[in-house]
């Protein structure tokens, strides 16, 4: 099957995780998959793109430099048209060409937006197929389009993965006589408010708070921190999967915390990296509203470090939970499901 996909690609955010999860494994099934993905304002590419990714436009969120080749659009051949997080897309030039797009393939629009966007062109789409992730979307997707054309598919996951803990820290240079939380990526500074506490767990447990970013902002900001903290490991640069995974392997944990939402969120960053066999400790908000037992959902971060760090039975437990969620919600998995909605629509 020829597909075609408009979306945000190697950059580290849920609707890129998404997407190449997803496109990596249609290509895996041997289907034939072009990215036609935005050229990026800010020096966020995680990973060199792979040759079927086209950059032909920018997303509209500022005047200068931005730009929509429209040839890709009309005169590749395709059978599918996927979509991905339409309204943060060029949404206006994309609906000049959109007439010819339905002319010749099938559209499917995967939603990430949490609540209805307020941008009237965001409804002149006529979609064959809407995907959504669970039923907090349906619910406001159900006013919007024909319940017949949603389709409720599972955010995927990246395939199972695990590792050495020791190989893994001896390759990154980390310690081999401490535990380690691992914190990465965009939103580390969501984490400042619990040092305080992981500075009293460690007075137990030595330990170090593994911090990567490759913000500047949020480095620096932990670079001060660390004067206090000497418990944090700070290292600055970009996480392609593969390396990610190493230093995923090389942890006791993953911790993320995010504050509840107003709109419908899933937590990428779980989804992403619950293959790697690591217990993933998840502040209790709506963000993690899907999950069960797949994490461990913290309202108090030094119970749950314990845990972790004595290797007790709801820990073990947990993992055993992840395991099987992932395998029922790979990449592969899910793309099997993409796979037969769209011979559906033919």
């Amino acid at each position: 099957m020829r597909i075609t996909m408009m979306s945000r690609w190697n950059i580290p955010c849920g609707v890129s995780t998404h997407a190449e999860l997803l496109g990596r494994a249609f290509v895996k099934m041997g289907h034939n998959l072009k990215v036609l993905a935005p050229v990026e304002y800010e020096d966020y590419q995680t990973d060199k793109d792979e040759p079927y990714v086209l950059r032909c436009y920018r997303l509209p969120k500022k005047k200068e430099g931005f730009f929509f080749n429209p040839t890709p659009f009309l005169e590749d051949n395709y059978d599918l048209f996927v979509v991905q997080n339409l309204e943060i897309l060029p949404m206006e030039d994309l609906l000049k060409v959109y007439p010819r797009i339905k002319e010749r393939s099938k559209t499917v629009f995967v939603v990430h937006e949490g609540k209805p966007p307020r941008d009237p062109i965001f409804y002149r789409f006529d979609w064959d197929a809407i995907v959504c992730f669970d039923e907090r979307y349906r619910e406001f997707l159900c006013k919007i389009y024909p319940e017949d054309r949603i389709h409720i598919i599972p955010y995927p996951c990246h395939p199972l993965l695990p590792g050495d803990k020791k190989e893994a820290r001896i390759r990154l240079n980390l310690p081999l006589d401490k535990k380690i939380i691992f914190n990465y990526g965009i939103g580390i500074y969501r984490h400042l408010h619990l040092l305080p506490t992981i500075e009293r767990v460690s007075k137990k447990y030595p330990l170090i708070f593994l911090t990567l970013t490759h913000i500047k902002e949020w480095f620096d900001l932990f670079d001060t921190a660390r004067i206090k903290y000497k418990f944090i490991e700070l290292r600055d640069g970009k996480l392609p999967i593969n390396m990610l995974y190493t230093y995923l392997h090389a942890s006791d944990c993953l911790l993320i915390h995010k504050d509840s939402a107003e709109a419908v969120v899933v937590p990428s960053t779980a989804y992403l990296c619950l293959g790697a066999g690591r217990p993933i400790l998840a502040y209790d908000t709506n963000f993690f509203a899907t999950f069960d037992k797949e994490v461990l959902k913290y309202s108090s971060l030094s119970d749950v470090l314990e845990d972790v760090f004595e290797e007790r039975e709801n820990v073990k437990s947990v993992l055993r939970t992840a395991e099987e969620f992932v395998k029922a919600n790979s990449s592969i998995e899910i793309a099997k499901k993409f796979i037969k909605l769209f011979e559906s629509l033919f």
